[in-house]
């Protein structure tokens, strides 16, 4: 029930303003001012509705949608048997983004557009990836030669046009995937994987700063906790890239 909600800290800081704030403006379960329904926990917490919130922001002049272009890639990340297996200490919530993956890759081999599959790996004898590692300290178990940093079974026998193993936050920071898709002439990238607060924001604002259009199946990105997941991608629609449901992205990669 509570999974397409947001706490009352999240709903504050996509809306600019205080919790204090928005517990004052308050009157019999709604916040007039904002259009917002409070909903309340068994234990007693706010919450509020993602959908209300993220109408809110498009009537505000967020939320704009660039769309596809002509040319689109599908840039997969890190959905390794280090994020995906529940007894890893880097695991997110999954529901169904490996099957959501599967139908994004399905149809990318149908319409000939190109797929990297780019994977997290530490390597002690880089700085970023040392430096990275003191700021989460469970990245030490993706050594390149490691079990973790293999691909999920379902996804490990597709022909991607290239698997790349990068210690940096961005997939698109590696150079190496950049000029793929600018010799490819590529304008549209459509992001799946994990975690959606961390590498797949990071490569929404470097595609968009980059001039790709990005578009995310909301349904094959995942995060370790819904409430994250529910607040970054309301985040990102609003600023960085356009976030739809699965079945649309499919039909647009159609086009």
């Amino acid at each position: 029930m509570f999974e397409n909600l947001l706490t009352i800290s999240d709903a504050a800081k996509l809306l600019g303003v205080s919790p204090s704030t928005l517990r004052r403006l308050e009157k019999n379960g709604n916040i007039e001012e904002y259009g917002l329904k409070v909903i309340y926990t068994p234990g007693g917490q706010r919450r509020y509705i993602l959908d209300e919130v993220q109408q809110l922001y498009s009537n505000q002049g967020f939320s704009g949608q660039t769309g596809f272009g002509i040319k689109p890639a599908l840039l997969i990340r890190d959905l390794t048997i280090a994020f995906t297996e529940s007894h890893s200490q880097l695991s997110i919530k999954m529901d169904n983004q490996i099957a959501a993956t599967q139908q994004l890759i399905e149809e990318a081999l149908t319409d000939k557009i190109p797929i990297i599959f780019s994977k997290t790996i530490y390597e002690s004898e880089n700085k970023v990836s040392r430096l990275w590692c003191e700021k989460f300290p469970s990245l030490q178990i993706l050594d390149r030669e490691s079990t973790w940093v293999n691909l999920h079974p379902d996804l490990a026998d597709y022909p991607y046009d290239m698997v790349n193993a990068t210690v940096y936050i961005s997939t698109l920071y590696d150079n190496q995937v950049d000029d793929y898709l600018q010799k490819r002439e590529i304008d549209t990238v459509i992001l799946a994987g994990t975690t959606t607060s961390g590498s797949i924001r990071a490569t929404a604002v470097d595609a968009l700063q980059r001039g790709y259009r990005v578009i995310i199946p909301k349904e094959a990105v995942g995060d370790r906790n819904q409430t994250l997941q529910n607040s970054t991608l309301v985040d990102l629609n609003a600023r960085y890239a356009d976030v739809m449901n699965l079945e649309k992205v499919l039909k647009g990669m159609k086009l």
